[in-house]
């Protein structure tokens, strides 16, 4: 529901604030979902508006690479705080520090890739290639992960990640989205006292 108004809102040509226009709801619950959000930043909303919101016509494809390179500049300084966190490599000379750097840049450009757009090429998400269920994907619907075991795991990890962020932004940004605005509450409580 969130996302359905929050793409509406990205699109309308009127963003008054009155009984007939509403799409600034949508656009100050994304906002607000952000700064709830543990990393303070406007991550959530990139990670809707590059899923979904791309290429917006009035923008053109500028838009969406503007996005995607924000989106992809945030991710991969996530996945580096979490692979020295996890500690996924062991720095013990100087030039593991540049292997290091590589290893988490590529991680973060393959897990936003699979996750934004990670359909399988066979079956394009459907899971049914022709009459019987697609082989190629084992029936997910999502394109297998490519790469060493170690990569894979580390990628997978990742796009597990990136859901959760999406899905906990979309969350807060409904449950802001359902709250009544609070001169509605005011008239709710003026219209219960004087029937």
């Amino acid at each position: 529901m969130f996302v359905e108004k929050y793409l509406r809102a990205l699109h309308a040509n009127d963003l008054r604030d009155d009984g007939i226009n509403d799409a600034t709801d949508a656009l100050a619950a994304a906002a607000l979902a952000d700064l709830s959000g543990g990393s303070r930043n406007v991550f959530g909303s990139l990670l809707v508006r590059a899923k979904y919101a791309h290429p917006i016509p009035q923008h053109g494809a500028d838009g969406a690479g503007r996005t995607i390179a924000a989106l992809l500049r945030a991710w991969t300084e996530a996945v580096t705080a979490k692979g020295l966190a996890r500690g996924w490599m062991k720095i013990k000379h100087e030039w593991d520090i540049k292997a290091a750097t590589a290893m988490y840049a590529k991680i973060a450009r393959v897990s936003l890739a699979h996750w934004l757009a990670g359909e399988c090429a066979v079956c394009h998400g459907t899971r049914v290639d022709g009459e019987r269920g697609c082989t190629a994907c084992a029936g997910s619907g999502r394109e297998p992960i490519r790469g060493g075991a170690v990569e894979r795991e580390k990628v997978a990890d990742m796009v597990s990640e990136l859901e959760g962020l999406y899905q906990s932004h979309c969350a807060r940004a409904g449950a802001r989205l359902r709250r009544a605005p609070p001169a509605t509450q005011k008239e709710l409580g003026a219209a219960n006292k004087h029937p």
